[in-house]
């Protein structure tokens, strides 16, 4: 069904006449810039680069993008085995109790985002068993997890997600690729007018409960790939910090670039990012990566960390301001000629890479629970034997190391 859901969307792309999707204008960051000293030094700006304002607005709403991408959400949606979990986290589905090594306590809570769900326990509001955990506890068997005094039914549930990583069976989830126009914020916050929840309004009606969410992020003034799922699953398969999948980035900057510039890149480069959990700086070089020169001004970067607002920055340690930026890749699925604003299922090949990197990423994180060593398990066992404080104890741990 994948397969023809792509087909028919790639038909009606050719017979519109898609574009490649380039990003929508030329502009000046507005965000990490630098003082006119910078500028200065650099001398007079090439008239051809035209000034980003200092807000993007968000892009006009092309009637025709929509209705297509209607027509392939509707087409895909009616291929669906819809998810059977009632609205309060309780499982439905497969029948049993759960049978697997260990099921994360975060995901126990399907009702809630990831982000909700790991403040959920941080706060104390989730109890395993009656006590309090981390938010990276693993579930088994048996185990009662409640969230504010509420018990969560989640052994079915997670029987029936790790049955369709076994069976390498997809049907029951969205993916999507989107081609992020410039000006669109890549959340689903629904109290800020440039997100992706306006942006993509219609098609999430037309998707009725299935809530969808953007796996990694582009900033603002950034175009291109974002794949879109409501696959918890798939964020811990791309972008686990030693699986991370390549990026791929088209980049245009406002002068033409040396070649010793581009070795300099590659190599790394000292950069100040932003954690974005702990809103703490972090200055250190970029790893190395490939950069290539494929115009005078433009670069191709293959990157597989992911720092914030990572490509801006490197740049801008070189002195060269980034005047459009766009994601072309994320491990092997590929934007192709996908429109700008457009939707398209991913095709039944795509939907194998997905699958196998979950699968493998379950597979590590069992290795990885099997490996614990002799020294965490018992310090395991003395916790379990004398839960008392340690929920106070290790989040003020946590925020004091």
């Amino acid at each position: 069904m994948a397969t023809t859901c792509v087909g028919a969307l790639r038909v009606a792309a050719r017979a519109s006449g898609r574009g490649r999707g380039r990003g929508a204008g030329r502009g000046r960051s507005s965000a990490g810039g630098r003082g006119d000293g910078a500028a200065s030094r650099r001398g007079r700006r090439s008239p051809d680069v035209a000034r980003a304002p200092s807000t993007t607005p968000a892009p006009t709403i092309d009637e025709g993008v929509v209705a297509r991408n209607l027509d392939a959400v509707g087409a895909l949606v009616r291929t669906l085995v819809k998810h059977t979990e009632g609205a309060d986290g309780a499982g439905g589905g497969s029948s049993g109790g759960y049978e697997g090594d260990g099921f994360r306590l975060v995901r126990c809570m399907p009702h809630l985002k990831r982000r909700e769900a790991d403040a959920a326990v941080s706060a104390g509001r989730v109890l395993v068993n009656g006590e309090l955990v981390r938010p990276s506890q693993r579930v088994k068997a048996g185990d009662v997890v409640t969230l504010d005094g509420k018990v969560m039914l989640w052994e079915a549930y997670a029987r029936r997600v790790e049955e369709e990583i076994a069976n390498d069976a997809t049907s029951s989830f969205v993916y999507l690729l989107y081609n992020k126009p410039r000006g669109v914020v890549c959340t689903m916050e629904p109290h800020q007018r440039t997100s992706l929840h306006f942006a993509l309004e219609r098609e999430r009606a037309r998707m009725k409960k299935i809530r969808i969410f953007p796996v990694g992020r582009l900033d603002k003034d950034s175009s291109g790939l974002v794949l879109l799922t409501n696959d918890g699953r798939v964020s811990d398969a791309l972008l686990d910090p030693s699986r991370k999948a390549e990026k791929e980035y088209d980049v245009d900057v406002d002068r033409d670039v040396s070649a010793a510039d581009v070795e300099r890149l590659a190599a790394g480069v000292v950069i100040t990012t932003l954690q974005q959990r702990t809103m703490t700086e972090t200055t250190a070089p970029t790893q190395p990566c490939e950069v290539r020169k494929i115009g005078p001004r433009t670069l191709r970067f293959v990157l597989k960390e992911g720092r914030n607002r990572q490509i801006r920055k490197m740049c801008e340690a070189l002195s060269y301001d980034v005047t459009r930026l766009h994601r072309t890749r994320i491990a092997e699925l590929e934007l192709g000629d996908l429109e700008i604003g457009g939707l398209r299922p991913l095709d039944v090949d795509e939907l194998r890479v997905v699958s196998d990197r979950v699968r493998e990423r379950a597979k590590a994180s069992t290795q990885s629970t099997q490996k614990q060593s002799s020294e965490s398990r018992r310090r395991k066992a003395a916790i379990d034997a004398n839960p008392s404080g340690w929920g106070s104890k290790i989040y003020k741990d946590s925020h004091t190391t």
